[in-house]
């Protein structure tokens, strides 16, 4: 029988790796998806990440499922899409009343967590996803770093999609030392930088050579707009997740102008432009 309890929640979606921070830092985005016990069941594949998720978690019954996520574009749509069908499966399960859904998640973000990573392979994305803010992670350890200012982001959308599993394959296994001292610093100097609102470390913690120049490669238009986002004043651009969009740090103050002056520049390489939140909050029961 399906599940009656009414229980609906949202997830952010995010943007993950900030420059430096491959597979360690990643930011929740005021972009969601929602997914509600019971009703008219959305019409999922078997493979879609929130019914794996569902399922994995013992779910039983039907459940929708909407989205303002756009899905293979960098965003968190999978993860986003896992933390939501590993805690309405979990709900399903346990038999969660509404009223308890958010007392739930805050007791239960271990076993969300570690599920959630462990079908998505890594577990910054996710852990965004599921505690809201600008997280770091170690294995399945989670902490938030403060943000010390307004922050908003500056998103190009394109139209293209990226294939997560594919951009990781082209990155190296190995790395030299010099290049891991040069970005473990430039993590610190972005988590300061986050933290106090300084715009010069902010700048130089955006610097990366792990992943960006290797996806970049695969991807020419996102660093062509990644570099036009840098120079049209945005405080800190990088590549979104594993791409092809590209995020930008900016003020609420400034975030208008930044799209603004990029409208020129984003109708010749087509996509859309967002003024995007970070959403603080993490995953919840809806309002």
């Amino acid at each position: 029988m399906p599940d009656r309890s009414g229980a609906t929640i949202v997830v952010p979606g995010s943007s993950a790796n900030l420059g430096p921070g491959f597979d360690v830092l990643a930011m929740a985005l005021d972009r969601h998806v929602r997914v509600a016990l019971g009703g008219d069941e959305h019409e999922l594949s078997d493979k879609h990440p929130a019914r794996v998720a569902f399922q994995a978690a013992g779910g039983r019954g039907v459940f929708s499922f909407e989205s303002t996520i756009p899905s293979g574009r960098g965003l968190g749509f999978s993860g986003a899409s896992i933390v939501a069908g590993t805690i309405i499966g979990l709900i399903s399960r346990e038999g969660v009343e509404p009223i308890d859904v958010n007392s739930f998640i805050e007791e239960s973000r271990d076993e969300i967590l570690e599920r959630a990573a462990t079908i998505e392979g890594h577990a910054d994305n996710v852990a965004a996803s599921l505690h809201g803010g600008v997280v770091g992670v170690a294995d399945r350890t989670v902490v938030n770093i403060p943000v010390g200012f307004d922050a908003r982001l500056v998103v190009w959308v394109p139209t293209s999609s990226t294939s997560t599993s594919k951009s990781r394959g082209a990155l190296a296994d190995t790395v030299s030392r010099q290049d891991a001292v040069f970005n473990m610093s430039r993590v610190v100097m972005l988590t300061q930088g986050l933290r106090i609102g300084d715009r010069r470390l902010l700048a130089i913690g955006g610097q990366d050579r792990l992943h960006q120049d290797r996806r970049f490669d695969a991807e020419p238009r996102s660093r062509m707009m990644c570099d036009a986002l840098a120079r049209n004043g945005a405080i800190v651009s990088w590549l979104s997740g594993s791409g092809p969009s590209v995020a930008a740090l900016t003020t609420g103050e400034e975030a208008e102008g930044l799209v603004r002056r990029m409208r020129s520049i984003m109708d010749e390489q087509g996509g859309q432009m967002l003024n995007v939140a970070i959403d603080v909050a993490g995953a919840r029961q809806a309002t």
